[in-house]
Formats: structure tokens, C-alpha cells, sequence
């Protein structure tokens, strides 16, 4: 299946462009993840006028199992089902934003991973749009939104991911990228991974960092254009900011969704030698 071309813009926009440009089929998706009820009281507490509230389990995750990592993709009816109860049609244009890029990154991937292409991500979330001087406001999401035209076609498979099985035996020259922090990489990680946390790549106030200092961060991992590698982390969160960072930095990725979570499930993995698969770095 051809991939969907996902280097022609930036998903990234800003909250002073899309307040300049007001767009009456535009939805504004709050991406949470943690303990359900704490997040929806926050949502509650504030969010962008007409955003609906979107926990990262319900909506861009199907349930686990025994076997699968945190985060196992959707299924396909599922998302349908979910963008129809919020009114989208196929012209509709997303916007996702959360507390870090990275909650943006995962709906915003599983989005692209379904086909779903006018989807972009808010550059700094809600405290850019609040600076911005964009409106907000407080208690549950309106009403769903009556939609305008055709569903949406939703197929999986539109962006480049990998399996647990094809993991376990990349060809040697494949790098493979664990996007936790070092805490985390250092107390288990897939054998001959390379850690570049995800989180480097933002602000403190959570705008992502210029993209010329993203590639330099890349560049000093070893990673360059041309350079085949396999992204992940803990449960597809982070690994999803760092698959549409290496995007934009002329790099074609695949997202091992399934990540750490699933890897440190299957112990005879771990018997895997550390450098197979991988080059001196």
C-alpha cells in the first residue's frame, strides 16, 4: 500500500494563523491521556471553544491485551464511529492539540494512519492559543456538530509502521530509535537502541523547538536523510511527536506502536544480541 506523503507541510500550525484564518468546519481536538475522570474535570476547567475532549485510550487506542503493548492501534469502525458522533465529514479540517506535542502527535498519527489527511497539530496547544488571544472556555463539549457532507473514508495502513515480529530482526544499517527519556531507556530497552528523548524536542512552554535544531539533535544521533530507522517508546506516545519530527526532517520512518510496553512482554526477545541489526555509533 503507498504510504500517504506526509512531507509536503508541516503539520504544524499556529494558534495566530488559524485565529486570522476562521474556518466554520474546523474541529479542535483535546488529546488527554492519564487518569480519565482528573483529565475530564481539566478539559472542564478549560479548553478551546468548541474543542471536544479526547482520551488517548478511548479514542486513538484500542484496549490492550496480554500480548499487545499500552496502546494497540484503534479499531478502524471504532475511530468511524467516533468522528461521526463529533460531526465530521470529509471536508472537515482537525486541529489536535494536548498537553504536550507529543499527545497531539499519537491522534494526529493515528489519524494519518487511517487516511484521514486534513489533520494538523497546534504548536504550543492551549497556552499558545490562550496567549494568542484565542477564546476558550469551560464545562463539557457542545453539542455534536451536524455534519456537512460524506464521511470520512477510513482505511489502516496510510503511514509506515512495524510489527513486533519485523522488529526482532531489522537488517543490519536499521536504526532504532527509542524516544523515552534516559531514565526509562537506561532501565530496559530493545537491544541496539539509540535513545533521543522526544521530549528535547519541545519548550518548556511546549512549542516544538525550530526545525533546524531538531535535525541537529538528529543529526548527532547518527540519524541523516537516507537513513532507514524504526521509531519508538513507551506505548506510541512520544515515538508518534518523534515520527512527524523525523518527517519534517526528510526522513521516512516506522513507528513500532506496539513499543516497549509489548517488547518487555515477550522475554524470549530479550535473549537478542545488543548490537544485532545496528551500527557502531
Amino acid at each position: 500500500m503507498p504510504f500517504a506523503n506526509t512531507q509536503q507541510l508541516s503539520p504544524f500550525v499556529r494558534a495566530d494563523t488559524l485565529i486570522a484564518q476562521p474556518k466554520a468546519n474546523r474541529l479542535f481536538v483535546d488529546v488527554r491521556l492519564g487518569d480519565p475522570d482528573v483529565e475530564l474535570e481539566r478539559f472542564r476547567d478549560s479548553h478551546i471553544l468548541g474543542a471536544v475532549h479526547a482520551q488517548i485510550r478511548d479514542v486513538f487506542a484500542a484496549p490492550a491485551t496480554a500480548q499487545s503493548g499500552n496502546l494497540p492501534l484503534p479499531d478502524i469502525d471504532s475511530l468511524r464511529s467516533r468522528l461521526a458522533a463529533w460531526g465530521v465529514d470529509a471536508e472537515t479540517e482537525i486541529v489536535l492539540y494536548g498537553s504536550t506535542p507529543a499527545l497531539a502527535a499519537r491522534g494526529w498519527w493515528v489519524l494519518r494512519w487511517a487516511g484521514f489527511e486534513c489533520v494538523s497539530l497546534l504548536d504550543g496547544g492551549l497556552r499558545a492559543w490562550v496567549a494568542a488571544g484565542g477564546a476558550v472556555a469551560r464545562g463539557d463539549a457542545p453539542p455534536p456538530r451536524a455534519s456537512g457532507g460524506p464521511a470520512p473514508t477510513l482505511t489502516p495502513g496510510n503511514l509506515a509502521d512495524i510489527n513486533i515480529a519485523a522488529v526482532s530482526r531489522l537488517e543490519s544499517g536499521t536504526i532504532l530509535l527509542d524516544a523515552r527519556d534516559e531514565a526509562a531507556y537506561q532501565a530496559g530497552h530493545i537491544p541496539g537502541a539509540r535513545n533521543l528523548p522526544a521530549v528535547s524536542q519541545w519548550t518548556p512552554t511546549g512549542m516544538l523547538r525550530q526545525k533546524q535544531v531538531i535535525a541537529s539533535q538528529y543529526a548527532e544521533a547518527g540519524i541523516v536523510k537516507g537513513s532507514t530507522v524504526v521509531v519508538y517508546c513507551g506505548g506510541g506516545v512520544l515515538s508518534a511527536l518523534s515520527y512527524v519530527t523525523l518527517v519534517e526532517a526528510g526522513i521516512s520512518p516506522r513507528l513500532y506502536v506496539g513499543s516497549w510496553s509489548e517488547w518487555n512482554k515477550h522475554r524470549e526477545l530479550r535473549l537478542l544480541p545488543a548490537d544485532r541489526g545496528q551500527d557502531e555509533h
